[in-house]
């Protein structure tokens, strides 16, 4: 709590993460516009005890409302400037994603041409170059995977988002979720704990949305999971509800940034940071997904001690 009222008063901070000057930015302006609606409340009040005349009392009015006019504009060009510069990240994301799309999908389709199908007129490597080809498929691979974030960031954003809803088993898709993960589960040595409950109900859903929650959240909690750490996936019905429980002991969030973590391009501030990749929009994604489909994403976490997700879904089948 301390902190996170520290960070709220702190307007200088916050005007330079705007990376604009304190007399465009709108949090100091706002602070100075309520400190002298408070000054003129005071001084038209003495003003009008001391005089008797009329007019004195009007012009210092007038005055006083002009300045907190003149700053109330500076404060909607402030909030304008912070929008256009959204607007253009926007804009620029996407233009950047969509031309990257292209040519990162033809080295991996020429990859694949030389990696061969086995027929006996294909390119023969040697195992050296076979080494080489598989890291280079890895690292396009991963940069397709943040290309598609970026995309369906940039679509939901914008509200282009598209979810193709239908009757599916949640078990079934988490099933397939954590099965994708399964390198990286063998790499750090990680033993998912799976708790399915084998009554579920076919839920209204769309299947590609929610496998890309499913596989956020767990790989997160592998992630930030120590060498050789436990990851659990619990799933029940509740009520009219179906919940997701995705928990970890690994090395958790600071309480004092709690409130960051479903933004855009996150990462908590601990001892993984460095030794993990992507660029912090797996959780936003997941929360946009989970609230566009009727339901809630929320978390509980300590720093040293790990992190629990939970995803509420209503039951809802369509014929």
């Amino acid at each position: 709590m301390f902190w996170k009222f520290l960070d709220d008063v702190n307007f200088v901070s916050r005007c330079r993460k705007y990376n604009i000057g304190l007399w465009q930015c709108p949090n100091f302006l706002f602070l100075v516009m309520g400190l002298l609606t408070v000054a003129a409340m005071f001084g038209t009040f003495f003003v009008s005890k001391s005089f008797d005349d009329e007019t004195v009392t009007i012009v210092s009015v007038t005055i006083v409302t002009t300045i907190i006019v003149t700053i109330g504009s500076l404060i909607i060009r402030g909030v304008e400037r912070i929008a256009e510069a959204n607007v253009m990240k926007n804009e620029f994301i996407s233009i950047v994603s969509h031309q990257l799309c292209g040519p990162l999908s033809a080295i991996k389709w020429n990859m694949e041409v030389l990696e061969g199908d086995g027929s006996s007129d294909n390119l023969q490597l040697t195992p050296k170059q076979t080494v080489f080809l598989n890291n280079i498929k890895e690292a396009n691979d991963k940069m397709l995977k943040l290309v598609g974030q970026l995309l369906e960031v940039n679509r939901i954003d914008e509200g282009r988002a598209i979810f193709k809803s239908e009757n599916v088993d949640l078990g079934e898709i988490a099933d397939q979720a954590i099965s994708e993960l399964k390198d990286i589960i063998s790499e750090r040595e990680i033993e998912i704990k799976k708790r399915i409950a084998p009554d579920l109900p076919l839920i209204f859903v769309d299947a590609t949305g929610m496998k890309t929650v499913v596989r956020s959240l767990v790989s997160n909690a592998i992630k930030y999971s120590r060498q050789k750490g436990e990851v659990e996936v619990d799933l029940k019905s509740s009520g009219r509800k179906i919940l997701l429980t995705v928990k970890d002991w690994g090395v958790g969030i600071p309480r004092y940034q709690h409130r960051k973590v479903f933004e855009k391009f996150f990462r908590s501030a601990n001892e993984a940071r460095y030794r993990t990749d992507g660029i912090g929009l797996g959780l936003y994604l997941a929360r946009a997904i989970v609230e566009n489909l009727g339901g809630k994403l929320w978390f509980e976490s300590e720093a040293g001690k790990g992190s629990t997700f939970y995803v509420s879904l209503p039951i809802v089948q369509k014929k």
